[in-house]
């Protein structure tokens, strides 16, 4: 993907998208669960790809502060990196770097990599995958998340016959410069066919309904919370699939 493309995702990452609440509800809990595995297991240096909301990087940021020794944050679109940079003061251990994925290098090693929501997006999502396996420790994890298009609220819309397709991208996937929907088994053979094996998988939010129906419902905040708890056991059915792969 070429540079001056990613700018053009931009207006997606705002408050009037449509999906921004409920996309900022998945990017905390995703965050949340990155952050835990990655204080379980001590890791100190963390690369992470994509600024994205900056949701995962602050809570990298500011929980992890204790045991962070690097973290390098990859992100291929100026704007965004400039936004970053006015609204976040980064201490010294931590580098941002303005590259594509598929052209970042470095002859560092790092204990974690993050790729909360990015498989999607790119052209070539193995090629991802085997280069930056090639950029971790021996014992170190590669955390993914994707959208799943097998998930509860795309299943019931399509055996209703109001979705034709639940793997077709819709308008607003391509405003967010989606690619292709992935599920379970896809993602699973991907990660495999990169060499990597995967240790942990769960799901992100048990989606019963449409984001428009499900505020139309106004739920308590409680019930919200509830749906992410439960999706953690429901990894094929998800709104959005969280994996954990090694060497």
């Amino acid at each position: 993907m070429k540079k001056n493309m990613l700018d053009g995702f931009k207006e997606a990452y705002r408050r009037k998208f449509k999906f921004y609440d409920e996309d900022i509800l998945m990017s905390i809990w995703c965050g949340q669960r990155m952050v835990d595995t990655i204080r379980k297991k001590g890791f100190g240096s963390v690369i992470s790809l994509g600024v994205g909301h900056k949701i995962v990087s602050r809570s990298i940021l500011k929980n992890l502060s204790d045991i962070l020794t690097k973290f390098v944050i990859i992100e291929g679109s100026s704007k965004m990196i400039s936004d970053f940079r006015r609204t976040i003061n980064l201490p010294p251990n931590v580098r941002l770097v303005k590259s594509l994925f598929e052209e970042f290098g470095t002859e560092e090693r790092f204990d974690a990599i993050e790729m909360g929501f990015v498989l999607e997006h790119v052209d070539d999502p193995l090629s991802i995958l085997k280069r930056y396996s090639t950029f971790l420790k021996a014992r170190g994890s590669i955390l993914i998340s994707v959208p799943n298009a097998r998930s509860l609220h795309r299943l019931i819309g399509y055996e209703a016959g109001l979705l034709d397709d639940p793997y077709r991208l819709s308008s607003f996937d391509l405003r967010l410069g989606h690619k292709r929907y992935f599920d379970l088994k896809s993602l699973e053979t991907l990660v495999r066919r990169s060499g990597l094996k995967i240790v942990k998988r769960e799901g992100i939010y048990l989606k019963p309904f449409s984001t428009f129906q499900l505020k139309s419902l106004h739920l308590l905040p409680e019930v919200t919370q509830a749906l992410f708890s439960i999706g953690i056991r429901y990894p094929e059915i998800g709104n959005a699939i969280y994996l954990e792969a090694t060497h």
